[in-house]
């Protein structure tokens, strides 16, 4: 099972980004607070680490301690989601979705979603949009 984490002192939504993205591929959700790498990977071989650098939201890929995937998020919206729950990623970019299918619980999109974006249903009734570099 692939464990979901932060940076060390995150900002509020970076953490619910990162749960909520969690909760949509059924991970785990780990605070990471003084928790180095090597304790992460301690707990699961595989490890995704969501931070925020200026206006950028950054989304890394570790498996067995070696980066995998990395991608920029330029900015995401959360609307309420009406309906049934959806689980997994939904990604509309065909080489992000290349990029990620053995390593996340992902589907490509295609022409469903516009171009270069990751959709998925977060906890309570959340629905995120999030826009990425093509």
């Amino acid at each position: 099972m692939t464990v979901f984490t932060t940076s060390r002192k995150p900002l509020p939504e970076v953490r619910s980004l990162s749960r909520d993205m969690a909760f949509a591929i059924g991970a785990e959700y780990v605070t990471r607070g003084k928790s180095s790498l090597g304790d992460l990977f301690a707990l699961d071989p595989s490890i995704v680490i969501v931070s925020r650098s200026g206006p950028i939201f950054l989304v890394q890929v570790f498996v067995n301690e070696e980066p995998m995937v990395e991608f920029a998020v330029r900015s995401f919206s959360v609307e309420e989601r009406a309906g049934e729950i959806t689980r997994g990623l939904f990604v509309s970019g065909r080489p992000l979705y290349e990029a990620l299918k053995d390593l996340l619980d992902v589907a490509y999109a295609g022409e469903a979603l516009p171009a270069h974006r990751i959709v998925f249903d977060g906890r309570q009734r959340k629905r995120y949009v999030l826009e990425v570099p093509g």
